[in-house]
């Protein structure tokens, strides 16, 4: 698997878990600040309504001339596209905000998206979302979890590796090296990542830097 940031809470994930390879795209987005690029994609995940989740004109079909169309998905719910399965979980923002964090399970490897998420999880939540070995949590405040709240939640599900989004110093978000100090775990920068599940830290979690 490939895993590459493309700004704000938006990451592409290429996967081939069987023949042919499916892409996700998570949260496309609009801004003034960053450009997203035009990708093709199987499979797009929103987590919530707004400009950084709806840039749905730069999504391509990944394969064409299969006649497969790109499937959004943007609500609670059970999905599957050619191996790679994705599992909403409702998780309202504090304000009542409808909003979806996701489960995606792909060549043997457990991914929690937290989409924007703004507070703890509960629970239900922890439980439905299962044991997770990637965690992709945003972190720098404004509308999203703040460094130390994302911690927190780091905490509560205690991933073997963690990845932040929503940060950058882009649309008033802060950097991510406020969660590096509150996690204190071993880190690394990357702007793009090839992971297999023997990659995965054993011991100690393990948190990546995306740079752009």
């Amino acid at each position: 698997m490939q895993i590459t940031w493309n700004g704000l809470g938006s990451f592409t994930f290429s996967c081939k878990p069987l023949q042919s390879e499916v892409t996700v795209v998570t949260n496309p987005f609009v801004s003034p600040d960053v450009k997203f690029k035009s990708v093709a994609a199987s499979l797009v995940l929103q987590s919530h309504e707004g400009k950084d989740t709806s840039n749905l004109a730069a999504i391509e079909p990944e394969h064409p001339d299969e006649g497969r169309k790109t499937f959004v998905v943007s609500h609670a719910g059970e999905y599957e596209i050619q191996g790679v399965f994705a599992t909403g979980i409702e998780a309202k923002k504090k304000d009542g905000t409808v909003h979806t964090i996701y489960r995606i399970d792909a060549e043997s490897m457990h991914i929690a998206y937290l989409g924007a998420l703004d507070r703890a999880l509960t629970e239900k939540e922890i439980d439905a979302l299962g044991p997770i070995d990637v965690l992709i949590i945003p972190a720098g405040g404004k509308d999203v979890l703040t460094a130390s709240a994302a911690a927190e939640v780091v905490s509560q599900i205690e991933p073997r590796l963690v990845i932040a989004s929503y940060i950058g110093g882009d649309e008033g978000y802060g950097t991510a090296d406020a969660l590096k100090r509150e996690l204190g775990c071993l880190s690394e920068e990357a702007t793009k990542l090839k992971l297999t599940r023997a990659q995965l830290p054993e011991e100690d979690m393990k948190m990546v830097l995306f740079t752009k």
